[in-house]
């Protein structure tokens, strides 16, 4: 199964021109907006197209990446990463030990801890593993807390630290009209960000708004400066599959709606080619 993974990985021959190292902070206005689904296979189709990736499970209060790879054994992750960095003796090499690496692909994924102390976060620490991680990998991507969470709390320190911190964030938005209500409540924290924001409308339903696209777009138009750079299909047929194999989407057929979408965003927007074509599928919706 995991070998299945790994081959869909590696199988794009195409690599990508190199650039200045990026990191990618993954959040959510609220839980269940699908924003470690939407992390992690950003993750994959990032390494699929030949980069350095680095994963990390920000989510101290509710740990997920980890249980996404169905893994029993663990390294100890960004828990000890922060611990380290607090001493300035965090390098890649206590990063390399700090993670794993999945298979044989060019994605390193850095776990999450259930048991993260209530101490405060030290911004000097997460600064030091961010920048290390810019010392090895193109990219990093970050499954962060909800924005706009309580303001106090190790979680939303954490959050608030690496939002300020990354080059540019990716906002994953539930595609219904409880979830836009919501993304509306924290337009002013999203426009604050010193970096790139790209919104995510993930599960896009027309059996829930009728021409679901077209009307989230109207409405954030009239209502927010906020505009959509991906509209991901509510897609149960390949992402259960993915769920009921413990294996990432990526991992399965490209003729599903999500992945497409999925793809079509990080080489447009993420990889920076803004050929028609791939811009038209991540908005397709």
């Amino acid at each position: 199964m995991l070998d299945r993974i790994a081959r869909s990985i590696t199988s794009r021959v195409s690599p990508r021109t190199s650039s200045s190292p990026v990191v990618i902070a993954v959040s959510s206005h609220y839980g269940s907006a699908g924003k470690t689904t939407v992390a992690i296979n950003m993750a994959l189709e990032l390494a699929a197209e030949r980069a350095r990736v680095l994963l990390i499970d920000g989510d101290i209060q509710g740990p997920a990446v980890a249980n996404h790879f169905v893994l029993t054994q663990q390294p100890a992750g960004i828990q000890a990463a922060l611990r380290i960095a607090s001493q300035q003796r965090f390098d890649l090499e206590q990063l390399e030990r700090l993670s794993f690496q999945f298979q044989r692909s060019t994605l390193r994924i850095m776990p999450g801890s259930q048991n993260f102390p209530g101490q405060p976060i030290d911004p000097a620490a997460v600064a030091n593993l961010l920048d290390t991680a810019r010392l090895g990998y193109e990219f990093t991507v970050i499954d962060l807390g909800c924005l706009g969470a309580d303001s106090h709390g190790a979680q939303t320190e954490l959050t608030k630290t690496i939002f300020s911190l990354a080059d540019r964030t990716v906002v994953v938005c539930l595609a219904d009209p409880i979830g836009i209500f919501r993304l509306l409540n924290i337009e002013n924290i999203i426009a604050g960000a010193g970096n790139p924001v790209d919104l995510v409308m993930n599960r896009v339903r027309n059996s829930v708004i009728a021409s679901a696209r077209r009307e989230i777009a109207i409405t954030l138009q009239r209502l927010s400066t906020l505009e959509p750079k991906a509209y991901l299909p509510d897609d149960p047929q390949h992402i259960d599959q993915a769920l009921r194999q413990g294996v990432p989407v990526t991992s399965l057929s490209r003729t599903g709606t999500f992945r497409q979408a999925l793809t079509g965003f990080v080489r447009a927007e993420l990889l920076g080619r803004k050929g028609a074509l791939d811009s038209r599928v991540a908005k397709l919706g």
